[in-house]
């Protein structure tokens, strides 16, 4: 069944993605990663999707810094490796996605990420799982519970196309490994998805981050190498959807009616990049508390600043250097706030 009352066109997404800009220039967002393993029917299959599902989450942890509840991993066998953190069965995801809904904050991020087997009859979609399958459409409902739009759904199992007509919506992001419920053969887009996150070959633009429009840039090249050094047919075209229209694109860019909000959307700073950087500018401390408050604010700021910068090539030129000012304003000010107090005038 279509999301049709979720649709909107282009002016709307660029007023949502204006939004969502903004509101990623702000301190103290949280990004919340579910990943779900759905059920292997085969040994192999079974072990490789466990594989991708735990080195998602591994990278979530250690390159972006997520901590362990944060970066939530269910699986068709709990006991099959120490990362799973909860059974994949559908109630273990309605639970999981009820909990979220209370916890993340209007401005947090939201990963979901499915990785499996699906399928598609008639028109109903669904992702395959131990015990009862958990229908798109239900799933769709999980997602309109949460708080923040910020929003996104990856599912790199077959037959997964459907998925973006049916939980499109303003602000999410929806990718899916095929472009249709006919395309039915067991994808490798999901193996590149997760490679994206687990080194900086995907950072196409080079700011030091990834960003979900760069892994499935990279997730669909190498799908594509994949195929073509094997010399077998390509038998599965991945989509990205992110303005809500219900309609995916093959090749989205931030330049296309697809590919901006997505251009946004991060798992955050690399840790140990940003580990480096704390330590390279670690914020002063003082037996001052008002000094120590200050030196926190100036330190926020900075981060603001920062971030915008990133985000500067999807923004609007003019937005971008309006925000731009009214930070370096705030953080001028902030200095001299600091200076008085220290003695320098």
């Amino acid at each position: 069944m279509s999301r049709a009352r979720r649709r909107g066109g282009a002016a709307v997404a660029g007023v949502l993605c204006a939004g969502l800009l903004a509101s990623q220039s702000l301190a103290g967002q949280d990004t919340h990663l579910l990943v779900v393993v759905g059920i292997g029917g085969d040994p192999e299959y079974a072990e490789q999707f466990l594989e991708w599902g735990t080195t998602l989450r591994s990278a979530a942890m250690t390159e972006y810094g997520l901590p362990a509840e944060r970066a939530i991993l269910l699986g068709e066998d709990p006991d099959a490796s120490a990362d799973v953190t909860g059974t994949s069965r559908r109630e273990g995801i309605e639970s999981e996605l009820a909990g979220l809904a209370t916890r993340a904050q209007p401005d947090d991020r939201v990963l979901v990420v499915l990785i499996g087997h699906g399928s598609f009859r008639g028109a109903a979609a669904t992702f395959n799982l131990p015990g009862p399958d958990l229908p798109a459409s239900e799933l769709g409902d999980l997602l309109d519970a949460l708080p923040t739009s910020n929003v996104a759904l990856v599912n790199t199992a077959s037959a997964s196309g459907p998925y973006v007509e049916m939980l499109s919506a303003p602000g999410r992001t929806v990718i899916t490994a095929t472009a249709s419920g006919s395309e039915r053969n067991v994808t490798q887009f999901g193996g590149f998805f997760v490679e994206a996150w687990t080194g900086d070959t995907a950072d196409l633009d080079k700011n030091g981050v990834i960003s979900l429009l760069e892994a499935f840039q990279y997730a669909r090249s190498e799908t594509a190498r994949f195929y073509e050094e094997r010399n077998l047919l390509l038998t599965e075209h991945a989509l990205l959807d992110d303005d809500g229209d219900s309609e995916g694109t093959r090749e989205p860019s931030i330049d296309t009616s697809d590919g901006a909000v997505a251009a946004t959307f991060t798992l955050g700073f690399p840790g140990r990049r940003a580990a480096a950087q704390d330590e390279a500018t670690a914020t002063p401390t003082s037996d001052d508390p008002e000094l120590n408050r200050l030196y926190q604010e100036r330190a926020e700021l900075e981060g603001r600043v920062a971030e915008l910068r990133r985000l500067r090539d999807a923004m609007d030129p003019e937005v971008y250097e309006q925000e731009l000012e009214a930070l370096l304003v705030d953080l001028a000010l902030k200095n001299r706030e600091i200076r008085a107090i220290e003695g320098g005038g």
